[in-house]
């Protein structure tokens, strides 16, 4: 360490002796290396004294780059002054440096920077968020990225934009479950990568059926270029990729710290971040300006067969399946001819989106769409905008509550009753009766869900933990019939058991869900593998039916749901259970539960309310 301090400090002093603009002594060496910006250029944490995030050797210039900042500091300096070309693969350390009067300014050519720039010649950014997509482990929260707007006629139009995405390097065929374990403990490389933006618009609200939410940011010229000329310097550069915290949102917080010196966006997020809680610090920063909303291709033709009739609806399947040529003899008017056959083609084309296209399929869709544009002054109805992301409750929660259980015969420990208080810590993200605001109709995704109870004579103990708690309810329609399904794993104690014993158990169910008295009904087979020291044989597998009707809304929700396990030799497990949430503001909320069981070794019925803080 010693011999690079004295390495950089002769050269220090020979830029000196050339011109007296350029000076450093050993003391402000030390105090440029430590400052925010240059911390930020190289990636270390905020909020620790740890190594850098970037996990790449080749990105650092000196052998202890990643763990000490000034050692990167005097190697760079040492570096930029015994090979100049340097400065090109570094243009963002380059500028701080002469800013800072390291440096002097190089009149370096850097052709190869300078093309990529002068390509993308971007005169805005947007920071995107896609909505969360249940049917992917990577994307269960969400996605963030950046889109780069370029200046001019160019920038009129999205699909002339680039999207700057980072995201985990997964091989080709890699199983899911095996993806999810590995984003959990950091087993794939991180990579930043550019792509056209028409790639994202195809793949999010086309294919994947999600919504996208488009935040302009209020960056200027100079905080652009700041921006960029370090995105210049990621290339290739491998970052350990972790699902929870070092994940595509946070590098992306990371990236806007480097643009605009003096941010701290990244310090709340040392432990987990979430993408939308992430768009929620950047607009808390000040950092936003326009917001837009692209709603999915399938929300849109949702919203346009909801306007037409019964009638119309039928006629639209017809045309979209070749089974009807035009509508001259339907007796609809000129607008009305145009919204079905506007309809028949987004919905035949939405089909073919995983379709190979065919001849007969190309003929179709193009007299369908010749229908639909026919002269006229139909227009298709507007998506209504929903409320954005990050104005829903926070991802994590906190909860505490009280319940009383009642036994029509002796209980546990022979009690006719019991009395206990919870304590519950949801470390993610939301479930069907939170606050819907925000969040997906029907879908529930909770992770790491630990409820502690005290009752009298047993004092303390775990009641329950979903290590996975995910459920998606998708109504089926005319036009659609998508699968439900849930998946929960985790520790559950049986309270109302003789011996209140602690089981291991995973339960998956499938089905189908449909739109009912403003809420939706649904009904799934099941099967639930436990494990229960109680039983005879430890190990059992018991088939179920679950079944229900949810409600949600901003400020109320509530569900029955109905539950029926059959465990053969061990009895039928039967649950009547009715909950009820009140949200008085995005993340406080009171909740109400009451229920029924009948189970093998008696009945009972219980009440539980608790306070919950979304944090």
């Amino acid at each position: 360490m010693r011999a690079k301090l004295k390495q950089a400090l002769t050269i220090l002093l020979g830029m000196c002796a050339s011109s007296a603009l350029f000076a450093a002594t050993m003391e402000s060496l030390q105090a440029y290396a430590a400052e925010p910006q240059w911390r930020a250029l190289l990636h270390f944490p905020k909020s620790s004294t740890g190594p850098s995030y970037v996990d790449d050797p080749r990105f650092f210039l000196a052998e202890t780059g990643r763990s000490s900042p000034l050692a990167e500091l005097t190697e760079t300096l040492a570096a930029f002054s015994a090979e100049p070309s340097l400065r090109c693969r570094y243009p963002a350390r380059e500028q701080w440096l002469v800013e800072k009067k390291l440096l002097a300014p190089a009149a370096q050519h850097c052709d190869e920077y300078r093309q990529w720039r002068d390509k993308l010649n971007v005169d805005a950014v947007v920071l995107v968020l896609a909505s969360s997509y249940l049917n992917s482990p990577s994307s269960m929260y969400g996605h963030t990225f950046l889109r780069l707007d370029p200046a001019g006629e160019r920038g009129d139009s999205d699909f002339l934009s680039y999207a700057l995405n980072f995201g985990a390097n997964i091989p080709p065929g890699e199983n899911d479950l095996l993806y999810a374990y590995r984003g959990l403990f950091g087993g794939y490389p991180g990579l930043f990568s550019m792509q056209p933006y028409y790639q994202k618009i195809q793949e999010y609200p086309r294919l994947e059926n999600r919504d996208m939410w488009e935040y302009r940011l209020t960056l200027a010229d100079e905080e652009i270029e700041r921006l960029l000329s370090h995105v210049w310097e990621l290339r290739n550069v491998n970052f350990d990729y972790f699902f929870f915290d070092e994940n595509c949102s946070y590098r992306l917080l990371e990236l806007l710290e480097v643009a605009r010196p003096g941010l701290d966006l990244t310090s709340p997020f040392e432990y987990a971040a979430m993408p939308v809680d992430t768009v929620r610090e950047v607009v808390d920063a000040g950092l936003v300006g326009q917001i837009d909303y692209r709603p999915s291709k399938r929300l849109e033709l949702d919203t346009l067969t909801a306007a037409l009739s019964a009638e119309q609806r039928v006629w639209v399947r017809q045309l979209a399946d070749g089974e009807r040529e035009d509508l001259a003899d339907t007796g609809l008017d000129a607008d009305a001819q145009r919204a079905t056959y506007l309809a028949a083609y987004r919905y035949l084309r939405y089909r073919l989106n995983t379709a190979p296209r065919t001849t007969e399929m190309a003929a179709r869709s193009l007299r369908l769409l010749r229908g639909a544009r026919k002269p006229g002054g139909f227009s298709a109805p507007v998506v209504s905008t929903p409320p954005r992301p990050e104005r829903g409750h926070r991802t994590s929660m906190f909860g505490l509550g009280v319940g009383y259980r009642e036994f029509s015969e002796q209980g546990p420990a022979g009690n006719e009753a019991l009395e206990y208080v919870d304590l519950n810590w949801r470390i993610s993200y939301h479930d069907a009766l939170d606050a819907m605001a925000g969040y997906p109709e029907g879908a529930s995704l909770v992770m790491g869900n630990l409820a502690l109870r005290w009752q009298d004579q047993e004092g303390v103990r775990l009641q329950r933990f979903d290590l996975v708690d995910i459920r998606s309810l998708s109504p089926r329609g005319e036009f659609f019939s998508p699968i439900s399904w849930q998946v929960q794993l985790g520790l559950e104690r049986l309270d109302d058991a003789p011996s209140q014993p602690l089981v291991a158990q995973i339960n998956a169910s499938g089905g189908g869900t449909w739109p009912v008295m403003k809420g939706v009904a649904y009904l799934m087979p099941a099967l639930r593998f436990e494990y229960n020291a109680d039983f005879r044989e430890d190990w059992r597998l018991a088939p179920g039916i679950n079944i229900g009707q949810l409600w949600q809304g901003a400020k109320y929700s509530a569900e029955i749901a109905g539950q029926w396990q059959d465990f053969s030799g061990a009895g039928e497990r039967k649950i009547l259970k009715l909950s009820g949430n009140y949200a008085w503001s995005a993340d406080s909320s009171l909740r109400l539960s009451i229920d029924y069981r009948d189970q093998p070794w008696g009945h009972s019925h219980g009440v539980a309310l608790s306070w919950r803080q979304h944090f």
